[in-house]
């Protein structure tokens, strides 16, 4: 009897932590890289600026978690670099301005009915007028539907979009001096 009582929580326990477990693994698809829409571009001429490096210097490089679907972050600074390329302006040449981005924090949660996908880098700009440093959140945050890939992967996109606009707007603001 006690043995039947001791497999029974150890089926218990097994099952418990079997339900924390994730259903499945998430990742970025490399679809960032598309140019930003020409009406969501900043106003005026576009600042020539090249990226420097982006550092990924988040301890854990996993992206968060939607449900029971995990979001693995194996490529992911590549992912951000492509898509700050697309800002308009942005040349792999000499520039005259140039970004180094490092990388804070990169995450999506859900509580409930909701997602929310988080992008934070500090950008260290050097220009002629000298250098400077800007943190910038880009962000999105939507009704979770069924934690699928594509869901997730819209909505890290749409943060992207986000630290785009402003990173551009940074950026021509300075260039327009």
């Amino acid at each position: 009897m006690k043995h039947l009582l001791l497999r029974g929580g150890f089926a218990t326990l097994a099952l418990a932590l079997s339900a924390c477990a994730a259903d499945r693994v998430a990742g970025l698809r490399a679809s960032a890289a598309r140019p930003m829409p020409a009406a969501s571009a900043t106003t005026g001429a576009a600042c020539a600026f090249a990226i420097r490096s982006v550092d990924d210097r988040r301890e854990d490089k996993s992206l968060g978690k939607v449900v029971r679907t995990k979001v693995d972050g194996e490529g992911f600074a590549t992912w951000l670099g492509d898509g700050l390329a697309a800002i308009p302006g942005h040349t792999s040449g000499a520039a005259p301005t140039t970004l180094q981005v490092e990388v804070l924090k990169a995450y999506i949660q859900s509580i409930g009915y909701l997602k929310s996908a988080n992008l934070v880098v500090r950008v260290t700009t050097v220009d002629p007028a000298g250098q400077r440093q800007a943190t910038f959140r880009g962000v999105n945050g939507s009704t979770n539907w069924n934690s699928s890939e594509a869901e997730i992967q819209e909505a890290f996109e749409r943060a992207l979009a986000d630290l785009q606009q402003q990173v551009g707007a940074d950026l021509a603001s300075h260039c327009s001096r």
